[in-house]
């Protein structure tokens, strides 16, 4: 089991398959943990998103980030 409490509040890069079997990276800032999923906000998609931890397939922490308005912005607003 991955120790994923230790990435509260930090940006990670994941893979991750849907449920109809589709792969995709995402860049997340997880925002809370359940047994089951990860509460995050996906930087893709500009919006909180809730990722079943099963279906993450990789993970790695993301080291430096090239900040832009928007994203300062958002990350601000879920603070």
């Amino acid at each position: 089991m991955f120790p994923w409490q230790k990435y509260t509040g930090r940006m990670v890069e994941i893979i991750y398959g849907d449920r109809s079997g589709q792969f995709s990276k995402r860049r997340i800032i997880i925002r809370s943990v359940q047994p089951a999923f990860i509460r995050g906000y996906c930087m893709e998609r500009e919006a909180v998103r809730c990722f079943a931890i099963d279906r993450i397939w990789a993970v790695q922490p993301v080291t430096s980030t090239k900040r832009t308005p928007s994203t300062s912005a958002r990350q601000r607003e879920l603070a």
